[in-house]
């Protein structure tokens, strides 16, 4: 079948559906309502993610029901992930200088004029990039093939299966006072659609179900959020990750309830950066990434900004939209919590000790009661027995929170001094500014951010319900 582009017809768009390999499907006829199909950036921060990156990318160009176009921002990756986010693209535009225009793809207001454009496809951007410099290296519309068919424009986003336009830019040498990931998303988010309604940041750990985002937009809507965070499903593989992800998310919902996050009455606010979806409005309204750009806890610093504003968050763990493996190793397990446990909690040294108690005494009672009953001593093994009974009970019921597979809430109770060492390590080392993520250190994070927890919860603080 020849390939077609984006074509009105009475109300609807002729859209031509098209696999990563460029083989055109059959067409589709996809009612488009700019109300009932509110348009979503979605932006994908991605930083040495040749591991899971194509699997998210294949996720997300899946997405159907409603107009969206993916950015994907490659964060100075030195492995695979830059060719990994071009497969998915297939029709290159140009270059952003920092000052916000290009080598003669931009006009002089910083107003995209891109070689989809000039393809036929009227694309109009904000790129001004003077806080946050990108290189806009390639652009693609699955939605047809590296031989430069049309793209749909920007007046007729494409709804229908793998219709989608991908866009992948290179952030420059970080600014001063910004993380990485804010840096990273402050730049998709600078040249996403002027007309989105929404903008999705998610991870690239993440695996989204089958019309999830159209589903998120409408969940965000019916509860009249400007802000909608998911807790995604958490994979977790091994020892390591099955004995600690419990006790750490069992804990974040105990201390930040999800009642409590989306009461507009209550200062507690909570997101989680593997799924943020922000109105595009509340988001300008608070000058982007700008405000929080050096907080290494970027997801609760943005639900803090739209809770304080008067507007409405809506947080929730999401098993049915999306899910993720957020570390493969212990090592990054331990550097990924290093860098988030000290500002989540206002007394991370006291939790330390009184989760190390918990555990000796789980642990000393148990034994006390094996060894009594080994001992011939029937009522010391009784006492201790009931004492393990009710403290293991009392674990369990809070791990039970954290909605984690049952080997995994077993295994939990020997995560709980792999916590305390955690808590410990990440104040000694938040206090000495001597923080690193992914091959990065902060050194000069402000003292304040370590007494603000009451305020704020993990990227997965509620619920299971953070940021990689």
């Amino acid at each position: 079948m020849p390939a077609a582009s984006v074509l009105p017809a009475n109300g609807r768009f002729l859209i031509a559906n098209a696999t990563r390999n460029d083989k055109i499907k059959e067409c589709a006829l996809v009612e488009m309502d700019t109300e009932d199909n509110p348009r979503v950036s979605i932006i994908v921060p991605a930083r040495n993610e040749e591991a899971c990156l194509g699997s998210c990318l294949e996720s997300l160009v899946a997405q159907t029901g409603i107009a969206f176009e993916i950015i994907v921002v490659d964060d100075d990756s030195t492995d695979h992930t830059a060719e990994i986010a071009r497969s998915f693209a297939t029709q290159p535009t140009g270059d952003l200088d920092r000052e916000g225009t290009g080598s003669g793809d931009l006009d002089r207001e910083g107003t995209a004029s891109s070689c989809a454009e000039k393809a036929g496809s009227s694309i109009l951007r904000d790129d001004s990039l003077a806080n946050h410099p990108a290189v806009l290296k390639q652009s693609s519309g699955i939605c047809g093939t590296s031989k430069g068919r049309p793209l749909p424009t920007a007046d007729t986003w494409g709804v229908s299966e793998n219709c989608v336009r991908v866009i992948i830019i290179s952030s420059l040498p970080l600014p001063d006072n910004w993380t990485g990931k804010n840096n990273a998303i402050s730049a998709g988010a600078k040249i996403a659609q002027t007309n989105a309604k929404w903008l999705l940041f998610t991870d690239a750990d993440t695996i989204h179900r089958p019309g999830s985002l159209a589903r998120a937009v409408a969940e965000a809507e019916q509860h009249g959020a400007a802000l909608l965070s998911y807790s995604p499903e958490q994979e977790v593989r091994g020892f390591w990750e099955k004995a600690v992800m419990p006790v750490i998310f069992a804990e974040l919902a105990t201390t930040y309830p999800p009642q409590a996050v989306n009461d507009p009455t209550s200062p507690i606010a909570a997101a989680n950066g593997q799924y943020l979806l922000i109105s595009r409005e509340a988001y300008d309204a608070f000058g982007g990434h700008t405000k929080i750009a050096n907080d290494l806890l970027e997801d609760v610093a943005m639900a803090r900004l739209v809770k304080s504003s008067g507007r409405k968050i809506f947080f929730r763990y999401a098993a049915d939209a999306v899910r993720t493996r957020m570390y493969r190793s212990f090592g990054q397990m331990k550097e990924g919590w290093t860098k988030n446990l000290a500002l989540l909690f206002p007394n991370p040294r006291g939790l330390a000790l009184l989760r190390s108690a918990e555990f000796l005494l789980i642990i000393g009672n148990l034994l006390a009661a094996i060894w009594a009953t080994l001992s011939g001593r029937p009522n010391l093994a009784l006492q201790t027995g009931l004492l393990t009974a009710i403290l293991a009970g009392w674990f369990g019921l809070r791990i039970r929170k954290a909605h984690f597979p049952q080997t995994a809430n077993i295994l939990a109770v020997l995560g709980l001094p792999i916590f305390a060492y955690l808590l410990v390590r990440s104040t000694r080392l938040h206090r000495s500014h001597n923080v690193s993520w992914k091959g990065r250190k902060y050194g000069s994070l402000p003292e304040t951010i370590m007494h603000e927890s009451t305020e704020t919860s993990s990227a997965g603080a509620a619920d299971k319900q953070p940021s990689t």
